[in-house]
């Protein structure tokens, strides 16, 4: 896959089957529309291009809208190259940007950058300026500029229209489940591992405190979770707490640290990925330091039972 950004003078420089959106997640809805991309590009026999916006508009474009996204740029990246696009195109989403009529944007963006000959779109989509564009003005313009175009219908999971809002909304509420259902894969978290207190090697269970690479990534609900974690390209098993570790006091934010299971190297200033599998319970304060180990080792058996 090529990545390219809307500096250069074309995203791509050969006829295109285009799709636009911010995609946050990519999850199976999305994946409904790219994977009607790359059959489309190879019916017409043309590049397959994903146009996306870094950062996420509605940061650029809502006065103090803090929003946590699901997933990252380079994670976008990761994704769309394993799905099988042929091109990415990334653009710096700017208040300038944002000014565009939704015709200038198809003109300016999707035709002389892209050399789209077709667009694929989801069934909400909205583009330009004030999100003024939608399915309908597209269809209208894609008479007058010759291009055609695909609305895909909405993807849902039990009975709910996926939406990055609700994959939001279920790793808010520790429902990990249905957030991967929605997403089609594990959500994910990757950072540096960096010192803690090392209380968890006191209580003789090491723990890696995760310090995440995107501040705007959101993290989900506090509690215990079974995760996957990639370690120097090796992946592992481990159990994962999120919060503020009540029984000792200690934290003002949640800090997500992880217990690897059948590792003991030092891995302090490496980047690891951690893997959503299953959430365990929610976080409690013990009354001693003995309950909370028990606590943990009973937290382990769990785990160990799911992974099996």
């Amino acid at each position: 896959m090529k990545v390219v950004n809307d500096t250069d003078e074309y995203c791509s420089d050969e006829p295109s089957v285009v799709t636009i959106g911010t995609f946050d997640g990519l999850h199976i809805g999305h994946k409904k529309i790219i994977t009607g991309l790359i059959a489309k590009a190879k019916e017409l026999e043309s590049k397959s291009v994903v146009i996306t916006f870094e950062p996420h508009p509605r940061t650029v474009v809502s006065n103090n809208f803090d929003i946590k996204i699901l997933t990252t740029i380079s994670e976008k990246k990761k994704v769309l190259s394993e799905i099988g696009i042929d091109q990415l195109c990334i653009i710096n989403f700017t208040k300038e940007f944002s000014k565009q009529t939704y015709k200038e944007f198809v003109q300016n963006i999707i035709i002389e950058k892209n050399k789209a000959q077709h667009i694929i779109i989801g069934y909400d989509h909205k583009f330009g300026k004030d999100r003024n564009g939608d399915k309908n003005n597209l269809l209208e313009l894609s008479e007058e500029k010759n291009i055609g175009v695909t609305i895909v219908s909405a993807k849902e999971v039990e009975d709910t229209i996926i939406s990055s809002t609700k994959i939001r909304e279920a790793l808010l509420d520790g429902n990990i489940g249905l957030a991967n259902k929605m997403l089609g894969r594990n959500y994910s978290l990757s950072g540096i591992v960096v010192e803690g207190t090392k209380r968890g090697r006191t209580l003789g269970f090491p723990t890696a405190n995760l310090d995440v690479e995107d501040k705007n990534k959101l993290i989900p609900q506090n509690g215990v979770y079974v995760v996957e974690v990639e370690v120097e390209n090796q992946k592992y098993f481990g159990v994962l707490n999120i919060g503020l570790r009540p029984t000792f006091n200690n934290c003002i934010e949640p800090i997500p640290e992880v217990h690897i299971l059948d590792f003991d190297k030092d891995i302090y200033g490496e980047k690891i990925t951690i893997d959503f599998m299953e959430r365990l319970r929610e976080e409690k304060k013990f009354e001693s330091v003995d309950e909370l180990k028990s606590q943990i080792a009973e937290d382990i058996k769990e785990a160990k039972k799911i992974i099996e």
